[in-house]
């Protein structure tokens, strides 16, 4: 059964991207970010790793591994995997069968195990759906979290989409506000749709396999969903690209397409984070009224091949295989090698939370040295951070790592510490690292804390030299 799902799975999505047998191998990593945890799948073995310093959020106990190294989430040993998701509290996976294992936070039922009790952080396999008909033939998992709901979504190999937790501001898509959905439940699509490529955040976007681009949810706010056509926000609607399209990203308060020959499509609230106009945050362009070729405002020298966000910046490949970003910067997301002066900022090395604080506005290359850029990795959940792969399997990583998800290993000495001054371990350029090769963590403490040692809570935490800060 295991084999036969994995290549129903591949027929499916290879019926939409050409797969060829001149194609080049998958890549040898595959990741899902969250905000306070990081997942790897090593593709070849379909291992399924966790990295951060809460233990507990990779599916294991406080003492199953070392904070901020690579730790084999907590699935019996004979699984291997093919997806992986995270959100703020909760986490997901999809094995070679085509179950989904959940674990972390359920609230809202998020596990979809059919309650609201805490399940512990041990992963468990969801059973059944809403119709308690085994829940298989999954392939790719996302999760979001918005303002008022937050849950999981998830696409079967036969294009179908399913949803839970909770699903309101239009996030069930049958025509109702939403409510809690302790198990999945069926997204019924316009006609019969399949959908290749899911993801959400305040709205939920999914890519079919004729190249359409499909919107719902956003609490009623029309600017997200990027149509002048009336449409009720509670139903899945069509979105007017002018090709069809190859990818789709973001789902935020900006979001993106990218077409069949490259150009990249952008609208949604945050006109600034996508380039348009020049105004700066505090002056920014009007929202476009539908989804807006971006080739002008971005003035790239080739086209865009992958297109990714995180929760503030965005990042693109181009067919020369060369990283671009642009976006909000207050925690080195963008990876350009800047961010703002904590040491004179109020409060210290704390962003507090303000968009646009330190916007770039047009694309700055990253890494020029680097020229085979496969594919960049991001999340809407509070993810600030984000990876990249090339061609030889190299991974690459920055912006924020306050619970060491940067897989450097470096990890603050105390959660007090980390709590109160989370922007001093922000890595502020594009890095090369190598989560397995590392055998222990460093402890690094906050810049503030060796400057100001007696101040609570700095004075929580004693270094024993100071190389160990």
């Amino acid at each position: 059964m295991a084999k036969t799902i994995w290549v129903l799975s591949i027929l499916f999505f290879s019926s939409f991207y050409r797969i060829s047998p001149e194609s080049p191998p998958p890549p040898v990593y595959k990741l899902g970010l969250g905000e306070y945890q990081c997942f790897i799948i090593n593709t070849a073995s379909g291992k399924l790793y966790g990295i951060s310093n809460n233990l507990p959020a990779c599916g294991v106990p406080w003492d199953s591994g070392t904070p901020g190294l690579p730790v084999l989430v907590g699935v019996p040993d004979s699984l291997s995997f093919i997806d992986v998701a995270s959100g703020l509290h909760n986490s997901l996976a999809v094995d070679r069968g085509g179950s989904v294992w959940t674990w972390g936070g359920n609230g809202n039922g998020e596990s979809g195990m059919g309650n609201t009790a805490d399940l512990g952080f041990r992963p468990m396999k969801i059973p059944s759906d809403s119709a308690g008909q085994p829940f298989d033939h999954v392939v790719q998992v996302a999760v979001w979290a918005s303002s008022k709901s937050n849950g999981n979504i998830a696409i079967k190999s036969d294009g179908s989409v399913w949803i839970w937790g909770m699903t309101k501001e239009g996030m069930r898509g049958n025509g109702q506000y939403g409510q809690l959905n302790t198990r999945p439940v069926r997204v019924n699509m316009p006609q019969n749709k399949k959908i290749v490529k899911i993801l959400a955040g305040a709205i939920i976007l999914a890519l079919a396999s004729d190249g359409t681009v499909w919107a719902w949810g956003g609490d009623n706010r029309k600017e997200l969903l990027g149509t002048t056509t009336p449409s009720d926000f509670t139903h899945p609607h069509q979105l007017p690209i002018p090709q069809k399209a190859k990818d789709i990203a973001g789902g935020g308060f900006f979001s993106y397409a990218l077409g069949v020959n490259g150009i990249l499509y952008g609208w949604g609230y945050y006109t600034s984070y996508m380039c348009i106009g020049t105004g700066g945050w505090h002056h920014s362009a009007p929202c476009p009224v539908i989804p807006k070729d971006l080739s002008i405002d971005l003035k790239l020298p080739r086209p865009v091949a992958s297109v990714t966000c995180n929760s503030v910046c965005t990042h693109v490949i181009l067919t020369d295989g060369t990283l671009w970003g642009w976006g909000d910067n207050t925690s080195g997301g963008v990876g350009n090698g800047q961010e703002p002066d904590y040491f004179h900022h109020n409060p210290p090395f704390a962003w507090d939370w303000g968009p646009g604080e330190m916007l770039v506005e047009k694309p700055v290359r990253l890494a020029p040295t680097v020229h085979n850029f496969i594919q960049v990795f991001g999340g809407n959940c509070g993810v600030f951070y984000s990876y990249a792969l090339t061609a030889t399997g190299q991974l690459y990583s920055w912006g924020r790592n306050k619970t060491g998800v940067l897989g450097n290993g470096v990890i603050g000495p105390t959660s007090d510490i980390l709590a109160v001054y989370p922007n001093s371990w922000d890595v502020k350029t594009v890095t090369p690292v190598d989560p397995f090769s590392l055998t222990q963590n460093k402890i690094v403490n906050s810049p503030y804390c060796l400057i100001h040692p007696e101040v609570s809570p700095c004075n929580g935490y004693r270094a024993k030299t100071p190389e160990s800060n």
